[in-house]
Order: C-alpha cells, then structure tokens, then sequence
C-alpha cells in the first residue's frame, strides 16, 4: 500500500547548515527539493524575502531549539501515528488513497495546511507550529484532527488516487539504476499509462531528431500503429508543441486545423514537451484519447511532472 505518512522535517533543518545571510539560498534549495513547498507557498501568497525574513526574526538560535524539540518528539510521533492509521484504517479511510500526510516545515504559523496537487491532497503538517505551541497542543491530536477534517470535508478522488500511485512507480522506474537504457524506459512508461488510465488510448513518445534540425521522430509509444514517424516542428499539434516549447492540449481534434490524424478513432490528444537542463527541446509525451476533453489541469501536471523525471534523468 502507498504510505500515508512521510517525514520531511530533516530538510527544513539544513538551514542550520547555512549562514544566516545565505537562507535565500537555502529557501531556493528547500523549495526545489521538496514541490509542495511551492504550492504552500502559492496558497498563502507570500514572497520568499517575506519568508526568508521570517525565519531571520526567528533567529538561528530558536530553530537550533525546534530541532532539538523535533529530534525528542519525532519517534514516538511517528510510530504513534502509523500505529493509529493501521489499527483504525476504516476510520481513516486508506484505501481512498488521494491523500497524504507529510511532516515538514512552513513557517509556524498554522499546525496544517491542505494542498491540492494533480495526485490528491498533501496534508502538510508544520512541527514549526508544535514547536512554538508546544505547552498547549498535542501533535498527535491535531494530525489525526486534520486527517478527519479532510476526509470529512472531501469526497474520494479515485482519478487523483491513479495518479499518485501512478507517478510513484514512474519516478521508481526512471530512478532505478538497473535500467540505463532510454527506449526500455520510454517503453515501461508508455505501457504503465496505456493500462492504468482507460481514456489513454495512444501513449508515447516522440523525439529531437538527432540528424535533422527541427524534426521528431517516433519513439516507443502503445497503441495502433501510425504512419507519422517523423514530424517537423510546427507541423500538427506534435511540432506545434515542439516549436513553441509549450504543452498543447486539445479538446476536439476535428476543430484543429493543424492537425496529423493518426486514427479515425481519436478524439483528443495532449502533447506535454520535455527539456534538457537547459531548456532545449529534447522530446515529447503524446497522448491520444478516444473521449472528447477528457484532459484537465491535472493531467497536464501530471504528465508535465514526469517529463520532469525524465529531464532530470537522462538530459
């Protein structure tokens, strides 16, 4: 089963590591290194000085304190925690699998925040806020608090629940040393996707054509076979992606002048590019639907985030 309850705190307190006038620095690392950060961030709509500020009025001294504080209270937390979620799994509902919780740090201000994502809700508890509170509240109360509130508030997302298991085992793959070779990895993905989401009906990929500036060829892909083995950019909805450097998503294909039918069969089609760490096209996801606008927001973030991966991997 995909775990519930995930531990991020150690990474809030490298700022520790960090001189004071270097915590930009560190926030910029924080907020690469853990995504939802950002999405806290965007909800709360406040600036990185505003919060680098914040944690400089802090002072190191108090956080040297919250460390301490989390290091005497974080393993019996946990295992209190796991313990109650396994033990009264109905309760908590676990097999809905469209959230999560992760201990963190943001900013102390609150003891949870909810953030939506394309793979369901990050429950995102601040031990900050414990650690500042920590005469008056009981951690385990209040997470178990948030948890309830969630569900209670929120009917089961099964599509959200498909994606975050979904991109677990892409980024397991992708990450899995065992497997150096590109097309064999590109072959997995199209395959997991192709039997995972029933309105996948054409999954692969094209890339930069190695040997002719501005064109894609066909990579591994599942579906019918198609006759468009090579594409030049700005030629249908795959070059037009490619040429603007921008994830293409069509409700209608029959609408879309600029359009390479592969088969009678399809509906709709998302096209999301990939980069190489310099921001060059390198390739392409595409995807194909049978269903008219059957791709939303998350879909595109989805499938944008395992081009992500995949840049990180192998460009």
């Amino acid at each position: 089963m995909r775990s519930v309850f995930r531990d991020f705190t150690d990474y809030f307190f490298e700022i520790l590591t960090y001189p004071k006038e270097k915590w930009d620095l560190f926030w910029q690392d924080y907020k690469r290194t853990l995504n939802f950060v950002n999405l806290y961030q965007e909800k709360k709509g406040i600036k990185d000085d505003e919060i680098v500020e914040k944690f400089k009025k802090i002072g190191r001294r108090e956080l040297d304190k919250a460390f301490w504080y989390k290091q005497e209270i974080i393993k019996d937390l946990k295992a209190d925690i796991i313990k109650d979620l396994t033990k009264s799994s109905e309760k908590f509902q676990l097999d809905r699998g469209d959230y999560a919780v992760y201990l963190t740090v943001f900013t102390g201000d609150s003891p949870y925040e909810f953030l939506e994502s394309f793979k369901g809700t990050i429950i995102g508890v601040d031990i900050l806020y414990f650690y500042f509170n920590r005469d008056k509240i009981d951690p385990k109360t209040l997470i178990e608090e948030a948890i309830m509130k969630f569900i209670n508030s929120t009917t089961p997302n099964k599509k959200k629940a498909d994606f975050w298991i979904l991109y677990d085992k892409v980024k397991t793959i992708i990450s899995d040393k065992n497997y150096n070779d590109k097309q064999s990895i590109l072959t997995l993905i199209s395959q997991l996707l192709s039997e995972r989401i029933p309105y996948y009906n054409w999954v692969g990929f094209y890339l930069v054509d190695e040997r002719e500036d501005n064109s894609l060829v066909l990579g591994p892909f599942v579906g019918e076979p198609t006759e468009h083995t090579k594409i030049k950019f700005g030629q249908g909805i795959c070059g037009q992606a490619a040429s603007t450097k921008a994830t293409f998503v069509v409700d209608d294909v029959s609408k879309e002048e600029n359009y390479l039918s592969c088969s009678p069969k399809t509906q709709a089609e998302i096209v999301v590019p990939i980069f190489d760490k310099k921001g060059n096209i390198v390739g392409e996801i595409d995807i194909d639907s049978h269903e008219k606008a059957p791709f939303d927001q998350d879909d595109r973030s989805f499938l944008e985030a395992i081009a992500k991966l995949l840049s990180e991997r192998f460009w």
